[in-house]
């Protein structure tokens, strides 16, 4: 294969030509397909198994992490013994699976066939849900960053390693989701504000709503999605926007009739 990337939607997990655009289904058939992993052997990805405009309660989403190996052929589905509900953002770190639960305010980690909950902000009292919507990941200085919203401002939040407190947070963005570093900034897509943002003024204006960022040999790759009211998302078309190193667009991809566009992960057989 030789695509450069691998593109989870509404509906499906894809492959996409990092080149030409140039797209094809990988998988379909388990809701809406969210977070991307890859490791050595191994590519995770997060299915809720119901859609945004499903009308299954989402107390009741019971989502999965999918197996497959490197000729996506599917190898397994991991069921956490709690409900795995509102997937974002997955990561592989130090031979362990996170998984962002945002309905639940935890971040579920899988090593060595276990499961635990995590809870940065403390576990949530009995009955409330989603008060921080923790959705995004990342590695740095030997700690974890996190991204929360409830559907306003943003926080990204820095953890240690158990991911069992929060040390310091820095507002970014307004409902954002990814996390990267550009030089000494940090940065997000502000879906709220249909942009890239920075903590030191960095900005990008996207159009619709940005989710999902891969860099791919010196170019950025973001999903967008059209905006639109909740039960209509996943009707709704998406896009690719692709990034020169100093952030002009170089292209523009329509993704037609795939719904959302969640996450983006680099490729390379």
């Amino acid at each position: 294969m030789s695509s450069e990337l691998l593109v989870t939607t509404s509906f499906a997990l894809l492959a996409v030509d990092g080149t030409t655009g140039r797209q094809w289904r990988l998988h379909e058939g388990d809701g809406l397909y969210y977070g991307i992993a890859v490791t050595a052997d191994w590519v995770f990805v997060a299915a809720r198994r119901r859609l945004v405009s499903s009308p299954q309660p989402i107390a009741e989403e019971r989502g999965q992490i999918l197996v497959f190996d490197h000729a996506f052929r599917l190898r397994e589905r991991l069921q956490a013994p709690f409900p795995l509900r509102d997937m974002h953002q997955i990561a592989w770190h130090d031979g362990a699976l996170y998984v962002t639960c945002c309905y639940d305010d935890l971040i579920a980690v899988y090593r060595d066939g276990d499961w635990q909950r995590c809870y940065p902000r403390g576990a949530p009292p009995d009955g409330t849900v989603d008060r921080y919507h923790f959705n995004s990941l990342a590695w740095h200085d030997g700690g974890w960053c996190v991204v929360a919203h409830n559907r306003g401002a943003s926080e990204l939040l820095f953890c240690p390693p158990s991911l069992d407190r929060v040390t310091r947070c820095v507002l970014l963005g307004r409902q954002a989701h990814n996390v990267w570093r550009r030089d000494t900034e940090w940065c997000t897509c502000s879906s709220g504000e249909s942009a890239l943002v920075g903590s030191k003024g960095f900005r990008v204006e996207t159009g619709g709503f940005p989710r999902g960022v891969a860099f791919v040999a010196g170019r950025a790759y973001i999903g967008v999605s059209a905006w639109a009211e909740r039960a209509q998302r996943d009707a709704s078309d998406g896009a690719i926007q692709v990034y020169t190193a100093d952030w002009r667009l170089w292209k523009h991809w329509p993704l037609y009739r795939q719904g959302l566009v969640l996450d983006l992960q680099e490729w390379k057989e």
